[in-house]
């Protein structure tokens, strides 16, 4: 009984050490390190560790939240700043829809700075023009003056002269529309009552292109006149009318009368020329010498 016993407790014993022996045997290695057909075997990859994992997605996405809440704080900044420019991107965008459609025929700055600069530079060439107009302006009133004034100085220096020319035969002109000019002739000059008064006219139209025969004078001729002379009484003026007669060259005309109280005598010819009449007066002063009318009278001959 003891010996059976005995030899019971020895198979248990090599029951229970024959598993440990085959997994010692798979731990280690042993024959299990080549494969089947004798080739070595590759040691599998080792286990990936889930925390490292979950930590490097964590990061990842960490990231990814800083990049998007820098560049949202960039797009801000350049924002604010586009605004205090006043070219926000929503004050750009409403801008552009008040606007409407873009011009493409609009000027550019380029073509603004070019078309400034023009003008500019044509201001300045009128101011300069206008300028130059003042100044020849001015020169040309200045030679005027200066010409009114040496013959104004010529004609105080030879008025002598020309008063006693003017009592033998005094000179006055007289104009109606443009049609007719009226050269009156007055011999003496110096008027008297109860002396007889001669008075020549030549009547005639100014031609601006010249006449061969004439040239700028062509005479009225085959005219009707009259000379109605108009003294003044204090009560009613004295009219005498008198026929006025050809001198025999053209245009030429004359008359004679005799004033019959001294002061201001008017001389009024009258005539008609076909579908055309002349009206002129001249006034004599009789019984005064030199005349108040003497430089007027003189100065319009020359008109």
């Amino acid at each position: 009984m003891k010996r059976l016993c005995l030899c019971l407790a020895a198979a248990m014993a090599t029951t229970l050490a024959a598993p440990s022996a085959l997994a010692q045997r798979t731990i280690v290695g042993g024959d299990d390190d080549e494969d089947d057909d004798g080739a070595p075997r590759q040691a599998p990859p080792p286990p990936e560790k889930k925390d490292e994992k979950k930590d490097d997605k964590k990061d990842e996405k960490g990231a990814k939240k800083d990049d998007k809440k820098d560049a949202k704080k960039d797009d801000k900044k350049a924002d604010d700043k586009a605004k205090a420019d006043g070219k926000g991107k929503k004050g750009d965008k409403a801008k552009d829809d008040k606007k409407g459609p873009v011009d493409v025929l609009a000027d550019t700055d380029e073509d603004k700075a070019r078309q400034k600069a023009e003008d500019e530079a044509r201001k300045k060439a009128e101011a300069s023009a206008s300028a130059e107009d003042k100044k020849k302006a001015e020169a040309q009133r200045k030679l005027q003056e200066e010409k009114a004034a040496a013959e104004e100085k010529r004609r105080q220096a030879s008025r002598a002269d020309r008063l006693a020319s003017a009592k033998r035969e005094r000179a006055f002109r007289r104009t109606d529309g443009d049609e007719f000019v009226v050269i009156a002739e007055v011999a003496p000059g110096e008027v008297k009552k109860g002396k007889l008064v001669e008075m020549k006219l030549e009547i005639f139209k100014p031609l601006d292109v010249p006449d061969p025969k004439f040239g700028s004078r062509m005479p009225w001729r085959n005219l009707n006149l009259t000379a109605t002379v108009v003294e003044p009484t204090g009560k009613k003026d004295a009219k005498t009318v008198y026929a006025i007669h050809s001198m025999g060259a053209p245009g030429r005309y004359g008359v004679h009368f005799t004033p019959g109280r001294d002061g201001v005598i008017q001389v009024q010819i009258t005539g008609e020329a076909g579908d055309r009449s002349v009206n002129v007066t001249i006034p004599l002063h009789v019984g005064v010498w030199p005349p108040p009318d003497f430089e007027e009278e003189d100065k319009r001959l020359f008109q």
